[in-house]
């Protein structure tokens, strides 16, 4: 199968590269820097240099060319902008018959959206979840410090985990931002996997322990919580997800607090790759009518990130 990656230059890249080339497909990678600049250059068959996903017209229209060019049978975006630029304009594939292997638009309307996300789960008993606003619609009552971030931010980016009143009212787009009650505890994040067709999903579950500053673990322990794993496959379901993505939350007063739905490969989705479930190749599974690969049997374990340096 032919299949174009998106933004080989992100974390999960490698990881995605190579489990799909060691099933025999044939990996087209493309970034907006140059392919030297990037290690995962090497291990596609071919790669392109993109324009930015925010000039959507040229992108789109490059991304078609690649496909015409190679004759692309699926795309794997890797990163939340791309897949808000594609989701957009997925008649341009769709009369194309080419498949975009990411979550439907009524699964990104929730995803992309930390507001809407709230809302969907505020009267679901069986999810728990952190009081939300608008920033423009916050109330006096409401109590500090607390965390605001952009309602469909990505990589942390414009988050205040600490706010004051005086951070809040210094912000300019307040039109975008949503607040959030602070909730203290250890932050665990699940990458999981279901086939809507066959109604079969997998969650492989991790406690964060060292992050960046973008939120990607780089030291995490694999937790192998029941309690954690059915909330996960409750949430999944509920949405009707399909594919791969990943759930962030944070464990507070002994319950599991939904923060995040990314609809993507997690940057650390080689730390489930490790631990024994291809989540790359069954999320490609899940696009093209076959069913996904049981679980696998989990330990508590904790796995590190390790960088080289290569030329």
């Amino acid at each position: 199968m032919n299949i174009l990656i998106t933004a080989i230059g992100s974390m999960s890249a490698d990881c995605a590269i190579q489990k799909l080339k060691a099933q025999g497909h044939y990996v087209i990678g493309c970034d907006i820097y140059p392919g030297e600049w990037h290690h995962e250059t090497k291990l596609c068959d071919k790669f392109y240099q993109a324009p930015f996903a925010t000039k959507e017209t040229e992108y789109c229209n490059f991304l078609l060319d690649v496909c015409f060019k190679h004759n692309i049978d699926n795309i794997i975006p890797l990163t939340d902008l791309e897949i808000d630029v594609l989701n957009r304009n997925r008649k341009l594939f769709d009369a194309k018959k080419i498949t975009l292997c990411m979550q439907n638009e009524d699964v990104l309307s929730i995803a992309r959206d930390k507001f809407a996300l709230s809302n969907f789960f505020k009267d679901d008993t069986k999810v728990p979840s952190i009081k939300t606003c608008m920033l423009k619609d916050m109330p006096d009552s409401m109590t500090f410090p607390c965390v605001a971030k952009p309602f469909n931010g990505r990589s942390s980016e414009g988050l205040f985990v600490n706010a004051t009143r005086e951070q809040l009212d210094a912000i300019e787009n307040k039109e975008v931002y949503i607040v959030q009650e602070k909730k203290s505890g250890n932050v665990f994040t699940v990458d999981y996997c279901r086939s809507a067709e066959f109604k079969k999903d997998v969650a492989i579950p991790r406690q964060e322990l060292l992050r960046t500053k973008n939120g990607a673990g780089t030291t995490i322990e694999i937790t192998p919580d029941d309690s954690l794993i059915k909330l996960v496959s409750y949430i999944g379901n509920k949405l009707n997800i399909n594919g791969c993505v990943n759930m962030e939350f944070i464990y507070s007063d002994g319950q599991y607090f939904l923060i995040d739905i990314n609809p993507r490969f997690s940057a650390g989705v080689a730390f489930s790759v490790h631990c024994g479930y291809d989540m790359i190749n069954n999320h490609l599974n899940c696009f093209c009518g076959k069913n996904i690969s049981d679980s696998v049997k989990l330990e508590k374990k904790i796995i590190i990130k390790k960088f080289i340096e290569v030329s």
